[in-house]
């Protein structure tokens, strides 16, 4: 299959396949990461964060593009838990990958952090962390189910999260 980009911007790559009888759009993403730092109660830190683009402020995990020349996912990992919590974790563990193999293209790499020190790093995206909160897992799982979270990924790894809650503080 021929393959021709259509477009190329720094987030995402939108590419053509052609086969002798189709043409195939497929939108690539830029790799990310999303970090769910864990404190000793077995809470999830949350931020709530402005996003002045959407208009609005909404709960979300700690996540950033893998978009800093020369780091490892993990320490993209460190990096946006710095900018967004304001903590360094003393433990990254690599607990899911979606790597979807669609029209949209999402590679994202989930960490779980733990033994959480405080290190605050300036954050150079155009958002606004809004507040920092740790929230249960039975919580974050009710929210889902009241249509809170709007990012795809974001309800599917909640419910992950609740049936692994048992396991999550080893």
């Amino acid at each position: 299959m021929a393959e021709k980009v259509c477009y190329q911007g720094k987030y995402i790559t939108v590419k053509e396949e052609h086969g002798h009888d189709f043409c195939f759009e497929r939108a690539y993403l830029l790799p990310s990461v999303q970090v769910i730092p864990i404190v000793e109660d077995g809470k999830i830190l949350m931020i709530r964060e402005h996003r002045q683009i959407e208009g609005r402020s909404r709960w979300k995990f700690v996540a950033g593009f893998c978009d800093k020349e020369g780091l490892s996912a993990e320490e993209c990992a460190q990096e946006e838990l710095m900018e967004e919590a304001g903590f360094v974790a003393g433990r990254l563990v690599k607990w899911h990958t979606i790597e979807s193999k669609h029209t949209f293209i999402l590679p994202i790499t989930y960490y779980l952090a733990y033994d959480l020190r405080p290190q605050k790093k300036d954050n150079p995206d155009n958002s606004v962390v809004e507040e920092v909160k740790a929230v249960s897992i039975q919580e974050l799982y009710e929210r889902v189910l009241a249509g809170e979270f709007d990012f795809q990924h974001e309800a599917s790894i909640i419910l992950k999260l609740w049936r692994e809650r048992d396991s999550l503080l080893n």
